[in-house]
């Protein structure tokens, strides 16, 4: 089964992801981390995804399109992959589609004042790049990740002005894919409001 998930950032999106990865058996494909990973290397493309990164613009189509289809022809996603932060408009959608079939798209409905709440609560390790929130998923020991024992930090990306760029963003480009994969009667609409637990139960009722 091949599945996208699809609301603003910090909607919980990854999480659901990790959760219903292990619930399905099925990989998961972030492309933030794809994209932060890449912009690490120090040549031309690198430092172009790292300077849109940080000020919250989205990667451009024709290469966040090349990049994933890249990841995806691997093996590792025979049996079926979740997508976390792609496609992330109608343009990558039907991309997508040329080469993958995708079965649900589940909506994590949050409205924009809880959403910079979480991000502005989000911290990540900078060593392992594990997530955390300070508020519904802070780390044992406070700056200190329970993975690798690394620095929690904030994220360069998640200021007032870059969150408050990238829910515009969202709302003019990414929303509409709601409609999309609805009149696909492919979407699964879920209250992203809840606990990590209660979205999860949700999700899998909607599966079902």
């Amino acid at each position: 089964m091949n599945i996208i998930f699809l609301g603003p950032q910090s909607s919980g999106k990854g999480t659901q992801a990790a959760l219903l990865s292990k619930a399905l058996d099925i990989p998961v494909v972030t492309t933030g981390n794809i994209l932060r990973n890449r912009k690490k290397i120090d040549d031309e493309k690198g430092r172009l995804i790292a300077s849109l990164i940080d000020k919250g613009h989205f990667v451009p189509d024709d290469l966040i399109d090349g990049i994933v289809r890249e990841e995806l022809q691997k093996k590792d996603y025979a049996k079926g992959v979740i997508l976390d932060g792609y496609p992330r408009n109608e343009h990558q959608a039907k991309e997508l589609e040329k080469y993958l079939e995708i079965n649900k798209a589940i909506f994590l409905d949050v409205p924009d004042g809880i959403v910079m709440q979480r991000m502005l609560a989000r911290r990540i390790c900078e060593n392992c790049g594990e997530n955390y929130n300070l508020d519904s998923k802070p780390p044992k020991k406070e700056g200190v990740c329970d993975i690798c024992g690394g620095k929690l930090i904030l994220r360069h990306d998640d200021t007032k002005e870059a969150i408050a760029v990238r829910l515009n963003t969202y709302h003019e480009k990414t929303k509409p894919l709601i409609d999309y994969y609805k009149t696909q009667n492919k979407l699964l609409h879920i209250d992203g409001k809840g606990t990590i637990e209660e979205v999860c139960r949700d999700i899998k009722k909607a599966l079902k």
